[in-house]
This record gives C-alpha cells, sequence and structure tokens, in this order.
C-alpha cells in the first residue's frame, strides 16, 4: 500500500485533514475515504478500513507525522468507535449482474478473498477508469458483503457470485464490468431495467466480456461486437506471429552467414600460408643478420610475399557480408530522425516566420511604433513603411510583398523579423528564433513539409510525459511559486488550486485540458531562473488547447488572455464567481480557436490582453474568430500613482501599493469596453477587500470571498422496484 499511494489518494487525503479541528473530526474525515490514522510506537501510521494494510504517515507527506498533527490537533486522541458507512438500508438493489467463473477461478468469486484487490486496484487506479475511480467515496471493506458507495450515493455491492448496483450510472456500470473481468468471469448476464440491460450488455462485450442472455437484439449486437474484437485479436495475434517467426529467421540466417563468412575466411587464409610459405621460408634462412647482402635478399623476399599477397582475394573481407544485427530497426530509426530532422528545420517554417508582421515581433522587443516620428516617412497609415523607437534607438521598417524589412542606421544592423528578434535576444540560435515564432503564429511545432501520404492511423499522439511531469508536480500550497513573486495573493492561487501547480525552479503551471474529455494534454509553464526568464512558455511534448480558471457550469462571462498570470491577476482584481478566466497560452492554434468556440456559447467574451501593439492584434484575431468579442480594457494607470500599466498583472500589482483618497469604495470590477485599438481608461480606484490585502480570511464588504463553497449533499435515491 505505501508504494502504490496515488497522487489524487494524496490529494484527497490532504483536504480531509484540512476540513478537521480535532482528532474525532479526522477519524470521521478519513473514515469517509476508508482510511484510518493511528500511533504506532513513537509515530504514525495511516491503515485501511477492514484490512491490515498500512503505510507510515510521512508516505502521505512529513506535515502529517504525529509530532506537527498534536501540534495542530492537540495531544492524540482515538475514535470514539468504529467508523460505521452502512448504507445497506439505502441499497435498492435494481440493477444485478451475475457469471459464469473457470473452474480455476472459482476461488477468486468469494467477495471475501476480492474484496482487497479490489480496494487496492481502486485506490492504485489500475483496473479503474481514473474518471470512476474519483467517483467512488467509499469502500466498506469491514462489512459483508462488501460495499462501494459513489459520490452520488448510488451504492454497488458485491455478493460474491453476482453484483447489483441501486443505480444505473457508467459509473456504476463500468465498476461492474471491471469487477467482472478481475474476478476471471467468462461469462455475464446482466437483469435490471431494459435500459440498463441494452447499455451494460453492449459496454460489456466492448471490453471483451461475452454476454449471454440478454434480449435477442442486444444478444446480436454483442456477439457482432465480440466477434470484431475476435476478429482484430486473431489479426493482432497472426501479425505477431508472424513477426516473431521473421525474427527468429533473421537471427538463423545471419548465425548461418556467420559460419559460411568464417568458413570462407579460414580458406582465404590457408590459401595465402600456402601461396606465401616458400618467401617466407626464404626468409627465415637468410636470417636476421644486417650486413648488405642479407638486407637485399629479406628485401627481395618481402616483396615477393607482398606481391603473392596482393594478388589473393583480401581473407579479411567475404563474398557476402551477414547483416548486423537489427538492421532492418535500425534502418527504421535512422529514418525517422531523418523525417525529424527535416521536420525540425523545414525550410518551410523559415518563410512563414519571415511573413510575420513586424508589429508583432517589434512589440516583444520592447520596440514601439512611432507614426509621427521626425525621421518618418509619407506613409501614415503605416501600410508600407513604419518606424519604432526603444529609448534612443531608431529603426525603419519597410514591407516588401509579404515580408518586412528593417533597418536601423544607429548601428547598421538589417534584415528580416527573423533577424530583429535575434538581435534583440542576444546570444539566442536559429532554433531559439524557431520556437519564439512557434508561439508568435499560435502552433505547437513546425508543420512538415508534404513530403510523405499522411498515415492511415490517424489516432492522436500520446501525451504521457506532458501528463506525467504535470502529476508529478507540487500542489501550489506545497511552495512558493512565481506566481507569488510576481504578486498574485496565495489565496487566489488556492482558488484555483486544481488548475494551477508549482513548476521546476519555483515556476507555476497552467493547466491545458481535453474540452471532451478533461484530461490533462498539456500545462503553460512560467518561471524566472538566475534573473532570466523562460522562453519556452510550453509543455514540451504537450498540445496546447486552453486554459481555464473557474467552473464553466456557472460562468456567464469569458474574458481571454494571452497568459496565465494576467488571468490570476483579473480573477484576484474582480473577486467574481460567475466568470471563467481563459489563457491562450500564446498564439491561436486550430484546438485553441476550437476550445475557445465552444466555451463562448452563451456567454459574454472578453479580451484582456495586453495594453499595446501585440495585445490589439491578438484582440483583432480573437474578433475575427468571435465577432461578438468586445475589449476589456485595463487603466494606462492606477488612480493615485503615476505608474503606467500594460496589463492586469501591473494594474493588480500598482493597487496593492496605492493609497485611494475617496473614502468611497468602487467595484472592483474593471470597466469593459469595445475599444478595438487597445486604449484603456486612465485611472482606476484600488479595489479592496482579496485582491488588496494579504489577509484573504477577512472579506471586503463589497467583494465576495474567494473561498470555495462547498457543495450540497446530492439528495438519496428513493426505492425503485
Amino acid at each position: 500500500f505505501e508504494h502504490s499511494i496515488s497522487a489524487a489518494l494524496k490529494a484527497r487525503f490532504a483536504e480531509a485533514v484540512a476540513s478537521a479541528w480535532d482528532w474525532q473530526g479526522l477519524h470521521a474525515a478519513l473514515g469517509e475515504l476508508g482510511l484510518r490514522y493511528y500511533k504506532a510506537g513513537s509515530g504514525a501510521r495511516i491503515g485501511i478500513l477492514g484490512s491490515t494494510e498500512f503505510a507510515k504517515a510521512s508516505a502521505f507527506g512529513s506535515k502529517f507525522s504525529i509530532r506537527r498533527m498534536e501540534a495542530r490537533l492537540g495531544t492524540y486522541e482515538d475514535p470514539g468507535g468504529a467508523y460505521v458507512n452502512d448504507r445497506k438500508k439505502d441499497h435498492n438493489e435494481i440493477e444485478s449482474i451475475s457469471g459464469v467463473a473457470w473452474e480455476e477461478d472459482r476461488k477468486a468469486t468469494a467477495s471475501s478473498a476480492f474484496k482487497l484487490t479490489l480496494l487496492r486496484r481502486i485506490y492504485c487506479d489500475l483496473h479503474l477508469d481514473p474518471q470512476v475511480s474519483e467517483e467512488i467515496r467509499f469502500v466498506d471493506l469491514a462489512d459483508v458483503p462488501p460495499q462501494i458507495t459513489f459520490r452520488d450515493n448510488a451504492t454497488l455491492v458485491d455478493h460474491g457470485n453476482r453484483l447489483s448496483t441501486s443505480r444505473s450510472t457508467r459509473e456504476t456500470r463500468t465498476a461492474m464490468i471491471a469487477i467482472a473481468k478481475t474476478k476471471g468471469w467468462s461469462s455475464v448476464k446482466f437483469t435490471g431495467s431494459p435500459d440498463f440491460v441494452r447499455l451494460a450488455s453492449l459496454e460489456a462485450a466492448r471490453a471483451g466480456l461475452p454476454v449471454h442472455g440478454a434480449p435477442e437484439d442486444i444478444q446480436a449486437q454483442c456477439d457482432e461486437i465480440l466477434d470484431r474484437l475476435e476478429r482484430q485479436q486473431r489479426q493482432i495475434d497472426a501479425e505477431a506471429r508472424a513477426a516473431q517467426k521473421a525474427a527468429h529467421e533473421t537471427i538463423t540466417d545471419r548465425d548461418r552467414a556467420i559460419q559460411r563468412n568464417d568458413a570462407e575466411r579460414a580458406d582465404a587464409t590457408a590459401r595465402l600460408e600456402e601461396k606465401t610459405a616458400e618467401a617466407r621460408a626464404v626468409i627465415d634462412a637468410i636470417g636476421s643478420g644486417r650486413d648488405p647482402v642479407r638486407t637485399a635478399l629479406r628485401t627481395v623476399a618481402r616483396a615477393e610475399e607482398k606481391q603473392i599477397t596482393a594478388e589473393l582475394p583480401d581473407r579479411r573481407s567475404v563474398s557476402a557480408p551477414q547483416p548486423a544485427p537489427d538492421a532492418d530497426r535500425g534502418s527504421g530509426s535512422k529514418k525517422r530522425r531523418i523525417a525529424r530532422t527535416i521536420t525540425l528545420n523545414d525550410r518551410h517554417e523559415l518563410d512563414r516566420m519571415r511573413a510575420v508582421h513586424i508589429d508583432e515581433n517589434a512589440a516583444r522587443g520592447g520596440w514601439s511604433y512611432a507614426p509621427k516620428h521626425k525621421d518618418g516617412h509619407d506613409d501614415p497609415q503605416g501600410r508600407d513603411m513604419r518606424t519604432y523607437v526603444r529609448g534612443a534607438e531608431t529603426i525603419k521598417a519597410t514591407r516588401k510583398q509579404a515580408v518586412w524589412v528593417w533597418t536601423n542606421n544607429k548601428i547598421g544592423a538589417s534584415g528580416s523579423v527573423i533577424d530583429l528578434w535575434l538581435s534583440d535576444n542576444s546570444g539566442s540560435t536559429l532554433g531559439d528564433a524557431r520556437k519564439a515564432f512557434r508561439e508568435i503564429i499560435g502552433i505547437d511545432a513546425p508543420t512538415p513539409g508534404p513530403t510523405a501520404a499522411p498515415r492511415r492511423d490517424d489516432s492522436p499522439r500520446d501525451h504521457t510525459e506532458a501528463r506525467r511531469r504535470w502529476e508529478e508536480a507540487p500542489y501550489i500550497e506545497d511552495q512558493q511559486t512565481y506566481a507569488q513573486v510576481r504578486g498574485i495573493s496565495k489565496a487566489t492561487l488556492h482558488r484555483f488550486r486544481d488548475d494551477v501547480r508549482g513548476g521546476a525552479f519555483g515556476g507555476v503551471y497552467f493547466a491545458h485540458r481535453n474540452p471532451e474529455t478533461g484530461d490533462i494534454v498539456g500545462f503553460e509553464q512560467r518561471w524566472e531562473k538566475d534573473g532570466r526568464k523562460n522562453t519556452a512558455c510550453f509543455a514540451k511534448g504537450g498540445l496546447k488547447t486552453v486554459s481555464i480558471l473557474g467552473d464553466p457550469k456557472t460562468a456567464k462571462r469569458l474574458v481571454v488572455f494571452e497568459g496565465g498570470l494576467d488571468a490570476l491577476a483579473l480573477a484576484e482584481l474582480e473577486a467574481c464567481k460567475d466568470t471563467i478566466y481563459v489563457s491562450t497560452g500564446g498564439g491561436f492554434g486550430p484546438r485553441t480557436e476550437a476550445a475557445l468556440v465552444k466555451l463562448a456559447e452563451g456567454r459574454q467574451v472578453l479580451s484582456g490582453f495586453d495594453n499595446d501593439a501585440s495585445g490589439n492584434a491578438l484582440h483583432s484575431k480573437l474578433t475575427e474568430l468571435l465577432p461578438g468579442a468586445t475589449r476589456l480594457a485595463q487603466p494606462s494607470r492606477v488612480e493615485g500613482s503615476t505608474e503606467l500599466c500594460k496589463d492586469w498583472l501591473d494594474v493588480l500589482n500598482v493597487s496593492k501599493v496605492t493609497v485611494t483618497p475617496s473614502p468611497a469604495v468602487p467595484s472592483a470590477r474593471p470597466r469593459e469596453t469595445v475599444d478595438g485599438t487597445g486604449k484603456a481608461g486612465r485611472s482606476i480606484q484600488v479595489p479592496q477587500g482579496p485582491a488588496a490585502t494579504s489577509e484573504p480570511e477577512t472579506p471586503s464588504e463589497t467583494a465576495p470571498a474567494t473561498q470555495p463553497v462547498g457543495e450540497p449533499e446530492p439528495p438519496e435515491l428513493g426505492g425503485l422496484e
């Protein structure tokens, strides 16, 4: 148990401990998870109710040691009695499944022998879908027969030779089928409502579990599904056998070739020995004397030996060399490596990079567009010629067809937008420029040229590495993060703890999920090391969709940002629960656009991009995708301060240090405007409440508290016959 504790269980354990104010409350909260906390010697253990399995408290985290727990809750107290979660009276059996087991597997169908295995697999996510596992509230192992209680109060009871449930849901059906497969049942029969029998039978067939006793039409569909799976499995087995046979034949052919070539080399050596025997005998007869006569004779004899050797075949080579081990595999690997190199160095990508508008690049390098500069030109609209300034420096840009070129007369530098980026980021390589432009263009990786036909199997890539890094990242409350360094309060981070985590170098991660399933497919990452901020703002190998802060189920308002830090800043300023704050993580890729279109349905859409040329460009792209989107303009300065604000993070930080002279407390919600040019209001008063204080426990009079409100308990299900 100690070596198989999942991150999900650790998180639920930490939440249970945080909700307890005394030892009895802790025992009750852990009992709902099927766990118990007890002293053992000088330390503490966390055990599983109904079994002898346990883990040291430190396996869940050092802060759960007995010393720290007693410092928080007082002297340790044993539970007043055994935890009881007997919901048998609420288990109205309306659906059930029974099965037939092979003779050698019948011992495994005993519920007493199976319950510990079931618990381990639920908590370790080995056999059940993680989403189904999260819906399980309690596994009652101390009761006979064992019972599983789900979060919606549906129950599932293991009777040994059959399983029953009080409600037909996807979670209960999936759990029943998984248990049946684990028990080793060779065939199952479902009883209950027609809808349950139909859904469960088809789901069991898709899981590869034979079904019997179903209605004729359902049975025919199940048999067809199983036949198709069986044909696929036969094809897989045949291909595996063919591959294994080919591998064995390759090994045998290579061994024979080695033997044949060894014999050929031996024959060549024997012929060489025979042909040069006379010359070597003459050399031996001459001896090793150094007088001129002997030296001349040895030279002649050695030349003769060398001539004979040159006329014979080289004994080191053979007529048919044996293939190298795994030669075919090496060939495929080499092809993949070459294809990857071509993709990463795609010349078409350079053309797309050069076609990026100079505004996109200049703004990121700190250059400001100066349409009325004294060294300007006769193009006030800036269609073909533009002037940019940065301090005392000036560059002039001219459009050549679809490409912008620039010149810096002060230092004599010039080139395309790629050269401008390299000039602004000294020490960077072309590879670094490619990565930066991919974020500007809004793609996750270079688009390969049309060098090969698309694969028949167009299944999505597995983003296990990015997902693994997210799951291993510490929770936001466990470490000081870069977000706090930039001014985000810990209360705001805890409000969005499911979608924000601590990262490498003290950084912060923002989750990007699959819009359909909610699974983690990538994450934004922001950190700073040795005074330098990271340039790769998205996890390697992940898919860029959007990062959503807030609950889409209750939100009536959507605000879109370029990065997660600005989203957190506005969320802290507004303290609103009817809004979702969405970060694109950079540009607008196809997955990002699809996610935004889906999220915008039925909601007011606003853009919270930076107050600069880059922000204006992103707002224009958003309005092309969502024509109803309006600009949520941040103020250029906060009232009472002379410091300019470029983004919402600047507004938040300036607001925290600025004292508002007015005694009246305005709304913390910024002004919304349809100004598409990015020009913001000139001032804003300091918002009060959670956005302006480091004490989140004391909510303001005007802004609602940011602590999440607990969900009400679901109503119990009445008896169904």
